[in-house]
């Protein structure tokens, strides 16, 4: 990925911002936070995080920037920051409603539930993660169906 940043950054100049680039950089971040290396992880998605929206808009709701804002939430739950991974996850659920609506079924709306509902549960309050992985779990049935195998 490395190498694919530095070709970018010669295609489209040092300093630009592209889509390309920033998915790169998310990428490097999942990467990192495969190996276990959550400061660099959380060093790359926060550079995807700032250069989605500097692309989109700093106020626009965009599936990039919610997906950005859930890959840093998990990386702030791999790392223990519980409180901190609430607050990404949170925005990134609200954004990911604005996009598909307060209402829809949707995979990735499910996600963001189910992450603020683990990252609760490492914080010790089972009530509520219970409640948002209840949540979750209604989601993903209206999805797949009742008697659905599905891997999520």
């Amino acid at each position: 990925y490395d190498k694919a940043i530095q070709i970018c950054s010669i295609t489209y100049g040092k300093s630009t911002t592209h889509p390309d680039i920033a998915t790169l950089l998310n990428n490097l971040g999942s990467a990192w936070n495969d190996l276990g290396d959550y400061r660099k992880a959380l060093r790359h998605h926060e550079q995807a995080l700032q250069m989605r929206r500097s692309i989109y808009g700093q106020t626009k709701s965009h599936p990039d920037i919610a997906l950005s804002l859930n890959n840093v939430g998990d990386t702030w739950i791999n790392m223990g920051n519980y409180r901190q991974a609430i607050d990404y996850h949170e925005e990134s659920l609200q954004m990911y409603r604005s996009i598909y609506g307060q209402s829809t079924a949707h995979p990735r709306i499910s996600g963001s539930v189910s992450n603020i509902g683990l990252a609760w549960h490492h914080l010790g309050d089972y009530r509520k993660a219970i409640s948002y992985f209840t949540k979750a779990l209604q989601i993903n049935r209206t999805l797949y169906g009742q008697g659905t195998a599905h891997p999520d």
